[in-house]
């Protein structure tokens, strides 16, 4: 109880100073990876061919997770991409309230999960699901619908509890023109979802995310949960070498544990 309450009392964003930082960090963080990437691919070499499926964020497509699955390929994994566009609602959809957010992201999961029947139809095998900010949402959702051919979550970034713990929410609202009032905004809907997963699932965040807060960045614990901190910004989590060490572990932490 104590947890489903924490996830319903009001989050805080990241400071100001967090959020402004975002993109010089994130720069420092990709040209570290520039240097760090080959040592990391030695580190991490002899995954067992299982495929993986990577989510982007809001916003993106799959083209910024490719320097993941290059990663992923090169230490012996076979990444997939959603391959479903850009991850944005369109103009005659525009998000203005968490309703519509819900509606939004059920969407996504409704593609993801074809995705995922898709690559298991083709492969075989299960599929171990990563996702970037937003995309772990999908990816925890969808692999509730499907725990028999979902072999593991692993999250970067993502935010599980109440929107307006993130630095972005009041900006949104604005550039949506949303005219809903908060009080009339359903968010128990949303928060239901950030309840405790149904497969191995690895939560990756950070102190030092600038967009989301600490506050919803975690899962209530469970047996299937493990919440790994980094240092990291939030738009450079998915070529962050201390988030890409943590992917590989937690891809061959269960490679040992023959899950599937």
């Amino acid at each position: 109880m104590l947890q489903r309450a924490n996830m319903n009392a009001l989050p805080k964003p990241p400071p100001l100073g967090l959020a402004l930082s975002e993109f010089p960090r994130a720069t420092v963080e990709s040209l570290q990876l520039v240097t760090g990437l080959g040592r990391l691919i030695r580190n991490h070499k002899g995954g067992d061919g299982h495929p993986v499926l990577v989510l982007p964020g809001y916003g993106a497509a799959d083209g910024s997770t490719a320097t993941l699955r290059f990663f992923l390929k090169r230490i012996g994994y076979r990444p997939f991409a959603l391959e479903a566009g850009r991850n944005v609602e369109g103009m005659e959809n525009r998000i203005q309230s968490v309703d519509d957010a819900t509606r939004f992201r059920e969407r996504l999961v409704d593609l993801t999960v074809d995705r995922i029947r898709e690559i298991h139809a083709s492969t075989g095998e299960s599929v171990s699901l990563i996702g970037w900010s937003m995309g772990g949402l999908y990816a925890l959702d969808a692999s509730r619908h499907l725990p028999d051919i979902t072999r593991q979550v692993i999250t970067l970034g993502s935010p599980f509890g109440d929107p307006r713990g993130t630095s972005l929410f009041n900006l949104m609202r604005r550039l949506s023109g949303s005219r809903v009032p908060i009080e009339e905004q359903n968010f128990d809907d949303w928060l239901d979802k950030a309840a405790a997963p149904s497969v191995p699932t690895h939560v990756i965040y950070s102190d030092r995310d600038g967009i989301v807060g600490t506050d919803i960045a975690r899962l209530p614990h469970s047996s299937l949960t493990r919440h790994v901190q980094v240092d990291s910004s939030h738009v450079a989590f998915a070529f962050n070498v201390r988030a890409l060490d943590e992917v590989a572990t937690a891809l061959r932490t269960e490679q040992v544990n023959g899950l599937s």
